[in-house]
């Protein structure tokens, strides 16, 4: 058998789904699991590129790619980065294990702030950073499949803008999974952390703007599983 690399395996949403279900349905792990080991991941290339001390902050949806970014915000503060947590959607709409990681963070009393009616919050915390500082995209993830809209639109927007470095959990929110197109409009993130492998849409012309460096991280989805449901590598 040869050696398993998980960069050269690929994946469309459907296949990313569906490794969600097996996981947790055919081999029992569950979403809890592999959130930590993807937070971790990404909390590991955020540190490569962030002085000890540095300010940190991490924008997060209501999704689970929101939860895997607050895993990361975690053991970005458990390290003693200065880190910011910015909710794009309200508290009360954060379900199951992305609200528990949610719940962690502010037992810890790391800053949070509600930005989803609006983007003053973030404009305040660049006025208040250098240009040092970085940013954790964890706004959409692989599911999203329409156009961006309302205050997301402009946050993104603002995050293209800001001149700071992006770390983007498993793919730049608003870049279609599939297509490797922006839908409306995409986060152009300098570093990408994809989960599993890479996404079928990294290799269309014109995604690597978007995505920056790509890293793959290992979230403990079985070796088996994975190969199961890989793609055929894009010509």
């Amino acid at each position: 058998m040869s050696a398993f690399s998980h960069a050269t395996l690929w994946f469309d949403r459907r296949c990313l789904q569906e490794i969600d279900r097996r996981c947790e349905e055919q081999f029992h792990l569950p979403v809890t699991a592999l959130m930590e080991n993807a937070g971790t991941g990404v909390a590991h290339i955020v540190t490569r590129y962030t002085t000890l001390g540095e300010s940190i902050l991490v924008l997060c949806g209501a999704g689970n790619n929101g939860g895997d970014a607050l895993v990361a915000a975690r053991h970005l503060a458990n390290r003693g980065y200065q880190v910011h947590v910015m909710l794009t959607s309200s508290a009360e709409k954060f379900r199951l294990a992305a609200a528990g990681q949610l719940a962690t963070i502010a037992a810890m009393a790391i800053p949070i702030t509600d930005i989803s009616a609006g983007d003053a919050p973030f404009a305040r915390w660049l006025a208040a950073t250098g240009e040092s500082a970085s940013i954790v995209d964890g706004m959409f993830g692989t599911g999203l499949s329409r156009p961006i809209q309302g205050s997301a639109l402009a946050l993104v927007a603002a995050v293209n803008a800001a001149q700071r470095l992006v770390i983007s959990v498993d793919i730049p929110s608003g870049l279609d999974c599939d297509s490797g197109e922006p839908l409306g409009l995409a986060v152009r993130a300098g570093h990408t952390v994809s989960f599993c492998g890479m996404k079928i849409g990294f290799a269309q012309a014109g995604a690597a703007s978007y995505t920056g460096q790509i890293s793959i991280a290992d979230i403990g989805a079985p070796a088996a599983l994975l190969r199961d449901l890989a793609l055929p590598a894009p010509i």
